[in-house]
């Protein structure tokens, strides 16, 4: 019997329309009664610069292109190594019972407090211990996300470097567009039009630009290690952009606009799994691994590591991030928070459907010769070249590769606005350290150096479990927080609390797993090198490849350490709340 795609793409659409309509629709109803007449902090604090009321479909588009990273694209890819039908039910699953309640909680709590942000909010909700463990607890988590993006995002770059051509013609677009919405007061749908055709411009010349030599690289390992540095370069620029100057201005515009070509290309993908039978795409890996419950000590055993590996694709942390600090302080009215919060969601679950779907297509020797970037342009060729006709595969490719980094890179640059923030506010009680990390300037740099070096160093699967485990976790928390608020309310707080202790559990398992394979590669236990990339696999660097193994361990043990505090006080007011009267 011949599997297609068109199978899951279609029982995932149904699933993710019962979710929203129903389920999301009912929740939002009964628990959160938004009020469309009550005063939201956009209103109330309006500023022009954190606090302004924003459109729900440039909101939604900022929402959507804040959270969806690289994670739900490459995250598949991973959790293939667990066979595809326990990748296809965490998908569905995780976002059904989850991911979207994670994400509109998040949003509606920070409404509900004045704007206030994951550090305040912990501060006012749990305890100042707990506020201060947070703090830190994000720092190192956004280590891990800006290195594992980083990393993905230059890869790419090296591998086709038209992606990067049509990367910077997004930015362009983003940046005109703004200034002529916000600045000229012309109509968003006209300034929306100017931006595709300048995005279209910049497919055309990715298009033309990818096959020339310089820009062609076949893979990573040949490519010359300066190539990539100068990748990560651009990278830096770009999102140092993002980082220091005022959200209205960069951020907001270039992920509206960079939401065009990326929810054009989920719905290429779910057009073309969709007429998989018609064309004999067929399913090609293996629906389960050989060794049911182990599959490699590099990627660990289902649970827990198959919850991390899949990461924003079913629940995300960072998603908490964006909604209480950017889309909180945006939202026009209440009744916005489901459409932004959990509809903003379930299309991230579409696009990590529409991956797998694409990763399908792949028999499993071209999927090792892709990898894990290249693998998405590959499976999305061999869906849409029999549609569209083999001349169309150069722009395909092109717009694939970009596809990935386009959903990395403007959330790296949110990642790397988050990170100075906590960094400033970690050093703050500290008047030497203060000074310097409240420069804006100064802190966004550093943060970009740090995250460079360790995507420069680190191997690939290991920091992309590492940087799972935390996102995960931080979503536990976040969930962990959004019931305290709804019990100080008085409203039910089983929906939040069941995943909350599900996705803590689960991640604090995970996040000790990872250590104990990084400590364990350092010391040579099981058979295990130390891991690493591009130069320091080269002779004579095994002990810098040791050192960044204990180094990212380390950070894996900080991270469970500062988590465990948290949810014990968390767990602390949670019974504080449940034994004292509703608030007025």
């Amino acid at each position: 019997m011949q599997i297609y795609p068109a199978y899951f793409v279609g029982l995932g659409i149904i699933v993710y329309a019962i979710a929203y309509f129903v389920y999301a629709r009912w929740y939002d109803k009964h628990i959160w009664e938004p009020d469309p007449k009550r005063t939201t902090p956009a209103h109330m604090y309006m500023d022009g610069i954190e606090f302004f009321p924003t459109s729900r479909s440039v909101l939604y588009g900022f929402q959507f292109k804040g959270i969806a990273g690289a994670a739900p694209i490459v995250g598949p890819f991973v959790a293939l190594s667990f066979g595809w039908v326990p990748a296809l039910l965490w998908i569905l699953f995780g976002n059904f019972f989850i991911g979207w309640l994670h994400d509109y909680g998040a949003l509606f709590t920070s409404v509900r407090r004045d704007g206030k942000t994951l550090g305040p909010l912990t501060y006012e909700l749990i305890s100042p211990r707990a506020r201060n463990c947070l703090m830190g607890f994000l720092f190192f988590y956004l280590l891990t996300v800006a290195a594992a993006f980083m990393n993905v995002i230059a890869t790419l770059f090296c591998l086709r470097g038209g992606a990067m051509i049509f990367i910077i013609f997004v930015v362009v677009a983003g940046v005109v567009s703004g200034a002529m919405l916000y600045k000229m007061k012309i109509p968003l749908w006209i300034t929306t039009i100017v931006g595709i055709i300048i995005m279209i411009v910049g497919v055309a010349v990715g298009s033309w630009a990818a096959p020339l030599p310089f820009w062609n690289l076949e893979s990573l390992a040949e490519a010359d290690k300066a190539y990539y540095l100068w990748m990560l370069v651009i990278i830096s620029i770009i999102c140092f952009l993002g980082a220091v100057l005022p959200i209205i201005w960069y951020a907001q515009p270039v992920n509206y606009m960079a939401f065009w070509p990326c929810i054009a290309g989920i719905i290429l993908l779910v057009i073309g799994e969709l007429a998989s039978p018609i064309f004999g795409v067929t399913v090609k890996p293996d629906p389960f691994p050989e060794k049911w419950y182990f599959p490699a000590i590099g990627t660990g055993p289902i649970w827990p590591m198959l919850m991390v590996s899949i990461a924003c694709g079913a629940i995300s942390g960072w998603h908490s991030l964006v909604g209480t600090s950017g889309s909180a302080r945006q939202l026009d009215v209440e009744t916005d928070a489901l459409p932004i919060g959990a509809g903003s969601m379930l299309t991230e679950g579409l696009l990590a459907l529409s991956s797998l779907g694409a990763y399908m297509a792949l028999d499993a020797a071209t999927a090792k010769t892709l990898g894990k970037v290249g693998g998405l342009a590959g499976g999305a060729c061999e869906l849409l070249v029999p549609i569209f006709g083999e001349g169309a595969e150069p722009a395909l490719w092109t717009f694939y590769v970009a596809f990935i980094a386009l959903y990395a890179i403007t959330v790296l640059q949110l990642v790397i606005r988050f990170m100075r923030l906590a960094l400033a506010e970690m050093t703050a009680p500290y008047p030497a350290l203060g000074v310097i990390f409240s420069n804006k300037y100064v802190s966004a740099a550093i943060c970009l150096l740090l995250g460079g070096a360790f995507a420069y160093s680190g191997a690939f699967i290991n920091l992309w479990m590492l940087f799972g485990g935390s996102n995960q976790l931080m979503a536990g928390l976040a969930l962990l927080l959004v019931t305290v608020h709804l019990a100080n309310v008085k409203k039910p707080t089983k929906y939040n609390l069941g995943p909350a202790i599900f996705m803590i559990i689960t991640c604090l398992s995970a996040l000790a797993y990872e250590s104990f394979i990084m400590f364990s590669a350092a010391a040579g236990l099981f058979g295990l090198k130390p891991f690493a990339a591009r130069s320091l696999a080269l002779p004579g660097m095994e002990t810098v490849a040791k050192a960044f193994n204990i180094v990212f361990g380390s950070i894996g043990v900080i991270l469970i350490i500062l988590g465990i505090i948290v949810v014990f006080d968390g767990y602390k007011a949670l019974k504080r709340a449940w034994a004292t009267p509703a608030e007025q």
